[in-house]
This record gives C-alpha cells, sequence and structure tokens, in this order.
C-alpha cells in the first residue's frame, strides 16, 4: 500500500539531512506571506477607462463531467478504512487576539483512522477516481492560452518560493505548531509537480488531502491545483479596480454580514473588508452576466483567509469558469438548479427512506441544499471544516460537495425521520454538525472542537462516480428539454388564445356597433311607418272633403240645369 504524507515524516534532524541531499529549496519558506495591511481607499474611489474582458474569455471554460471513468470501475481501498474505527481525528481552531496574521491557525491532532460503514451509502476508500478525471479534463485544454497563463503562473510561485528560500537564515526557528505536523518532504514534490505528482503518485495525494492540506501551505496548493496563478489575470485585476461598478452600493451592505465574528473581516474599515470588497467589485466587472450576487461574498473570504487579494480574485474566476460554479449566481440559476436534481436523485439512490420522508413532509433540498452550494457550506459551517471542503473540491471538482451534503444526512438520518417539517428545516440550520462537535479536552466548556478528519473521512468513502452524476445530468437535461418543449407548446397555445380573443373583442365590438345601428335602423322604420300611417290619415280626409266637395259640385250642377231648364221653359 502506497504511504501518505504521515509516514514521510522524520525527525527534524534527518529531515535537514535530506533536505540538503535531495533538494536545495527551503520546505519552510511554503509558508504564504503576510502582507503588509495597508489602505486601498484610493483604489476604491479611482476610476478608469480601462475595457472590461468579456465573461466569455477564451482562456477560462467550464468544467463538463466526463464520463471516461465507468462506474464498475472499483477503487483500492485503504488499510486504514478497513479497521472500521468509529471514532476520527479532532481538529481545533486557536485564535491569538495579539497575533498580526488575521487568520485563525489551526492545530491538528493525528486523526484515528476508520468509519464505520453504512447500509444505505456504497464506499469507497479514495477520491481517486474524481482526481484524476479532473486531471483529464485539465490535460484536454492543454494547447490553450489558459494553460499557457498557468504554467507562467506556476513558474512564478516557484520564483516566489526560491526567494522565499533565500530569507530562512533570517527566519525565526520559532514554528507554529501546525509546522511541526507537516511533511515538508512530500508536499515539497506536491509542489515541485502537481499534475505530474498526481498522475504517478495519485493514491498517495488523495489520502494527504483527505487528511488535509496543511494551513500554511494552503493557499499555494489551492492555487496550484486550480492552475488559477495568472499574472495577466492579476493585471486585469488592477485595472478593473480602478472602474466603477454599479454593485458597489450593494457588495457594501453585504460586507458587515460576511464573517462579522472573525478578527479578519470584523473593522469595517480593515484590510479584510477592503480586500472582499475589492475582488468582489473587480469580479462585477469583469463578468457582466453574473455581476454580484449573494453569496459570493463567503467563497471570497474563504479564499481572502489564505492568500492575497489578486490571487483571491484569480482563483475566484477559475472557480467560476472552470470548476462550472458560475452556473450557481447566472440569472435563472441554471448550473445550481443542476446540482440540486442531481443531489435530490442521490439522496432517493443512497438514503431512501429519509428522501420518502422529506417527501411525505414537504421538505425540498432547495429550502437547505442551495445555501449549502452557492456558499459551498461556509455560511454557517465551521471555518476549518470549510477549509477541507475546499481542499476537496479545488482537487476533484465542485462535485465534492455531494459526499458532504450525503453524509451529513446519512449522519442525521435517524433524527431526522423523527422531526416535522419545521422541525426539519431548524434542525437543518442550526443542528447539522452536531454529531461532529464534541467538547474541548482543555476547556470543557467550550464548545469549538469538531471531528473534522471523521467528517471527511465518512465523506471520502461516500461511493459518487463521474458516470453517475453524468447520468443524472442527462436525466435533468432529458427533464429540461421535455419542459421546455411543453412549456414553448403551452407558450404557443397561449398566443393562439390570445389572437383568438383578440379576433372575438372585435368580433363583439362589431357586433354591438352593428346592434346599434341595427336599433338605428328600427327606430326610423317605426318613425317611417308612423309617418306613413298620418299620412294615410290625411288622405282619408282629403278623400272625403273630395267627395264632400265632388257632391256640392254636382248638386251644384243640378241645380244651374234645373234653373236653366225653367228659364228655357218660361221663355
Amino acid at each position: 500500500m502506497a504511504s501518505g504524507p504521515q509516514d514521510h515524516q522524520v525527525t527534524s534532524d534527518d529531515s535537514q539531512k535530506q533536505e540538503s541531499a535531495q533538494s536545495s529549496l527551503d520546505l519552510n519558506a511554503l509558508l504564504s506571506p503576510v502582507r503588509a495591511t495597508h489602505s486601498h481607499d484610493s483604489l476604491r474611489d479611482s476610476h478608469s477607462q480601462q475595457t472590461t474582458p468579456t465573461a466569455d474569455d477564451a482562456r477560462f471554460s467550464t468544467v463538463l463531467l466526463g464520463s471516461a471513468l465507468d462506474e464498475a470501475d472499483e477503487p483500492v481501498q485503504s488499510h486504514d478504512a478497513e479497521n472500521n474505527i468509529e471514532t476520527g481525528g479532532i481538529a481545533t481552531i486557536a485564535e491569538d487576539d495579539n497575533s498580526s496574521d488575521p487568520r485563525a491557525s489551526i492545530t491538528a491532532i493525528p486523526p484515528r483512522r476508520g468509519s464505520t460503514g453504512s447500509d444505505t451509502t456504497k464506499r469507497s476508500s479514495t477520491n481517486v477516481p474524481f482526481l484524476l478525471h479532473r486531471l483529464d479534463q485539465e490535460e484536454g485544454h492543454s494547447e490553450t492560452a489558459e494553460h499557457r497563463g498557468s504554467l507562467q503562473g506556476h513558474l512564478k510561485l516557484q520564483e516566489e518560493f526560491s526567494r522565499m528560500q533565500s530569507e530562512k537564515q533570517r527566519l525565526d526557528d520559532e514554528k507554529e505548531k501546525t509546522d511541526a505536523d507537516i511533511d515538508w518532504e512530500f508536499w515539497g514534490a506536491v509542489m515541485a509537480d502537481y499534475h505530474q505528482f498526481a498522475r504517478d503518485r495519485s493514491e498517495d495525494l488523495a489520502r494527504a488531502i483527505e487528511q488535509g492540506v496543511p494551513h500554511a501551505l494552503r493557499g499555494m496548493m489551492w492555487q496550484l491545483m486550480a492552475a488559477s496563478k495568472d499574472l495577466e489575470l492579476e493585471t486585469t485585476y488592477a485595472n478593473l479596480l480602478k472602474e466603477s461598478s454599479p454593485h458597489e452600493k450593494a457588495i457594501l451592505r453585504d460586507l458587515g454580514r460576511t464573517f462579522p465574528h472573525h478578527e479578519f473581516f470584523m473593522d469595517g474599515s480593515g484590510i479584510g473588508q477592503e480586500n472582499l470588497f475589492n475582488v468582489l467589485k473587480a469580479y462585477s466587472l469583469y463578468d457582466r452576466d453574473v455581476g454580484y450576487c449573494q453569496g459570493l461574498p463567503f467563497i471570497v473570504a474563504i479564499l481572502l483567509l489564505n492568500m492575497p487579494d489578486e490571487e483571491a480574485f484569480c482563483l475566484l474566476v477559475r472557480l467560476m469558469y472552470s470548476y462550472g460554479l458560475r452556473g450557481h449566481f447566472l440569472p435563472e440559476m441554471p448550473g445550481l438548479q443542476l446540482r440540486l436534481f442531481q443531489f435530490d436523485r442521490l439522496l432517493e439512490e443512497m438514503l431512501p427512506v429519509l428522501h420518502v420522508h422529506f417527501l411525505r413532509q414537504g421538505v425540498k433540498s432547495s429550502m437547505f441544499a442551495s445555501q449549502w452550494f452557492l456558499t459551498l457550506f461556509s455560511y454557517r459551517f465551521p471555518l476549518e471544516v470549510v477549509f477541507r471542503i475546499f481542499d476537496n473540491c479545488l482537487a476533484t471538482g465542485i462535485e465534492a460537495i455531494f459526499r458532504f451534503s450525503l453524509v451529513l444526512l446519512e449522519k442525521n438520518e435517524t433524527e431526522l425521520l423523527k422531526l416535522k417539517f419545521d422541525e426539519i428545516l431548524s434542525f437543518l440550520k442550526n443542528r447539522l454538525f452536531e454529531q461532529y462537535r464534541r467538547p474541548s479536552p482543555e476547556h470543557p466548556k467550550a464548545m469549538d472542537v469538531y471531528l473534522v478528519d471523521q467528517f471527511v473521512e465518512s465523506a471520502f468513502q461516500t461511493r459518487i462516480t463521474p458516470f453517475m452524476l453524468d447520468s443524472y445530468a442527462h436525466e435533468y437535461e432529458e427533464m429540461v428539454r421535455i419542459r421546455d418543449a411543453h412549456a414553448a407548446e403551452i407558450d404557443t397555445l397561449r398566443n393562439a388564445n390570445r389572437l383568438l380573443t383578440e379576433q372575438v373583442k372585435k368580433l363583439d365590438s362589431s357586433l354591438a356597433q352593428i346592434n346599434a345601428e341595427h336599433c338605428e335602423i328600427v327606430k326610423e322604420l317605426v318613425m317611417a311607418r308612423l309617418k306613413n300611417e298620418e299620412l294615410e290619415g290625411e288622405l282619408v280626409r282629403y278623400k272625403l272633403l273630395y267627395a264632400d266637395l265632388m257632391h256640392q259640385n254636382a248638386d251644384a250642377l243640378s241645380s244651374h240645369r234645373l234653373s236653366t231648364a225653367g228659364t228655357s221653359n218660361r221663355r
């Protein structure tokens, strides 16, 4: 069995001998430099005429879920996972109020390996399939400008590493407790050529990531995993800071809500909130389709706790474009909808009883998992847990969030099955991680100790393959296609109905007009008939008068004749 990073630890004397014999690099210099806290007010208030890069920058492409790995390929089972030990390692966060470093130092207690099995979840000992799968995807773009930029960034990291080596003699002998547990030889080999090391010793690397990237090396390792170091993009970031963003008010409004109790972000005028504002503003200008969306500050804050702001910006761009996180924040959130569908299908397959219980109680995954996926668990989860989640997401892809989500639900399945709708949502919001919380052995009253190793180990053993996620993605695409076709048909029918309705309205209007005209005609007809009857009455009267006149005339003529006849007789 290949040995992990803990198997390579040696005493300080032996380590010095090996370092002098094998490498001239000072592995202690892997510590991320702490930059002076200077003011950036001039950057926030200044403006520039710099042209903003388009969102469709060819250097970055969204990572698609591949199907190169067959689902039937069984990963190598680790000897530690077979021990079936129910307790995991414990990690604590120790904050020094007087420390100049705003980042909390993490003290790791060596884990006790092993985890109990599950009747509802298939297990895998490592994350090797996803790790190799992501390397295959990156090699597919080896000739792109993006890859060339990442190589330049890698060379820059090596130059910085060499520069820090020359300062070794001036460093104090005092070291953090975490440094004493770092296998410098192992991590130095990883950082010398990450991709080649991941190819040659993928199981060792996967196991080392499972146990956690050393906090002192985390910032540099994240950049190596994502190949995000890009000098050209850092220059773009500096230019974007000179411009004004339409989202500045919304960003400023949310700054105080992002880790308000953390020392680095507590001061409203401090370097923490200043850097957070700068990165968010620059990205809102860099990707105008996304602009600014709630949830982004928590992701950026996690990056800023481990690296300078310009490097955090480069890594954020890489996460958005190459890791598929951008789809979570676009209008309509298509990527988030896909993740929720895949999560529902995984929940149905791996935790069917809990899935049915959620259906009966009316609990949808969007009610609780949306926040997890948008912030990568950074909103409410302990920082040491979030750092470990980011380790895995950057090494294997954003799809690692499914493992952590399912493990949390599986761990709390018994309790969730007893709860109703409101109680389930409250539990998922406030009590989900209590199963991994333990009282501090040094301070029993302080509830700040978490079984992080046990949590991550359980997540690594959850059997989720790229083939499974691809099949669910195809199901979702087919469902969306049918839904869109149905919606298009409905729209067509609605348009036809609207046209018919307009025609009916026109016909009704014409009918009303015709009815009005008909009433006018009827009225005129009635009036004409009345007038005709009146004329007929007058005609009858005139006829009677005429008859009387005729009789009178006849009588007159008769009298005249008689008179004439009498006169003639007298003569």
